[in-house]
């Protein structure tokens, strides 16, 4: 079970303290061991973090990605063999903008709807690589991110719920690879820094979309960060994070 009751004695306390916007994230427990998943999600709806986003294309979300300093193009998706697998807007990104300026490449050029890349893009600029500055002095060079949209059920288990990422609303982070060559392998934490670091990333993660797993959360995420912009509770706006 992953916890963050105890960030005040690891290494990213300076991490912490250079990005400031995200403590509430790394200061909040994360909730026990990952449930059955809910049967019946609503429709996507806005994120408190990211308000742009919504389960349904619209025509200025290009535009707002734009502002990001993404590049991007739209996607051709071909007929899909489970007609399920929608992607509203679909966009295929190739590189984010650090807070800096600088280019932050997505060697993957993940494939997403254009709801999920412009949060993604936040989520980039606004916490992870000042997080990543604070616990190791270093920029965000590159992110391995996998292929974004994938056709199959969730966990890739048969009969199972219908996963995000065959609608194009989740992004997986399996490494980072910071300015300098380090890189950072999601499921292998060398040390105190690395560990505090992936805890409160994560759980800024938490802020920006409504759900964030990782390792501990299960066997099926074991090696990767997942986030995605499913639909929970009443409202749609409930979060699942671990």
């Amino acid at each position: 079970m992953l916890a963050l009751v105890a960030f005040a004695d690891l290494p990213a306390k300076a991490a912490l303290a250079a990005a400031p916007e995200i403590r509430k994230y790394a200061e909040a427990p994360l909730p026990p061991r990952r449930p059955s998943p809910p049967a019946s999600p609503a429709e996507i709806s806005a994120s408190p973090r990211a308000p742009e986003a919504t389960g349904a294309a619209t025509t200025d979300c290009p535009a707002s990605l734009l502002a990001k300093g993404a590049a991007f193009k739209p996607a051709k998706m071909e007929p899909p063999a489970d007609p399920r697998c929608v992607v509203a807007q679909p966009v295929t990104v190739e590189s984010l903008a650090s807070p800096g300026g600088q280019r932050i490449d997505l060697p993957d050029r993940p494939t997403v709807d254009c709801v999920t890349a412009t949060t993604f893009a936040s989520f980039v600029a606004e916490a992870l690589a000042p997080l990543a500055k604070g616990s190791f002095d270093a920029s965000i060079a590159a992110i391995r991110t996998g292929p974004g949209f994938d056709c199959r059920m969730r966990d890739h288990l048969a009969g199972g719920k219908l996963s995000e990422h065959a609608k194009g609303l989740a992004i997986d982070i399996a490494s980072i690879t910071f300015a300098g060559g380090r890189v950072y392998q999601v499921g292998a934490m060398a040390d105190d820094a690395e560990r505090a670091f992936d805890h409160a990333a994560r759980a800024a993660a938490c802020g920006y979309f409504h759900t964030a797993l990782g390792p501990g959360a299960d066997a099926f995420h074991s090696s990767h960060w997942h986030v995605d912009l499913e639909s929970r509770g009443s409202d749609g706006k409930s979060k699942f994070c671990q």
